[in-house]
Order: C-alpha cells, then sequence, then structure tokens
C-alpha cells in the first residue's frame, strides 16, 4: 500500500513542479510586456530575472527532460 501511496506523492510532486515551471516564463514575459508598454526597465530587469528561473526549472523538470530526450 506504501508503494502506491508513495508513485502518487511523486506523481504529483512531478506535476507541481512542471506546472510550476511553465508558468515562471509565461510569468516573465507578461512582465516584459508591461515593461515594454510603461518604459519601465524594472518591470523588463524583473521579467528578465524570473524567466532566467523558469527556463532553469523547466529545463530541469523531470517530464520536460523526457520530452526533450525523445527528440
Amino acid at each position: 500500500m506504501a508503494d502506491q501511496v508513495e508513485k502518487a506523492e511523486r506523481a504529483v510532486s512531478a506535476l507541481m513542479r512542471l506546472g510550476i515551471s511553465a508558468v515562471l516564463p509565461l510569468w516573465a514575459l507578461l512582465m516584459i510586456a508591461l515593461g515594454i508598454e510603461y518604459r519601465s526597465l524594472w518591470w523588463i530587469g524583473t521579467g528578465v530575472a524570473v524567466g532566467a528561473v523558469g527556463v532553469l526549472f523547466l529545463a530541469g523538470s523531470p517530464i520536460a527532460n523526457l520530452i526533450i530526450r525523445d527528440r
């Protein structure tokens, strides 16, 4: 029984990490767009920083890693 629970916990963890790592680059693009619209270097810089972290998380995601390896 513990094996099924452990597998479920790992699956939920992987999906949560993938979801968060997919949202971060989108949020970064939104911040960069806001910076361009309002001509604010703060939004652009913050968007670039969040985007860099988001891309690292997305590239390190186990599910994204499986997709990348298939190609």
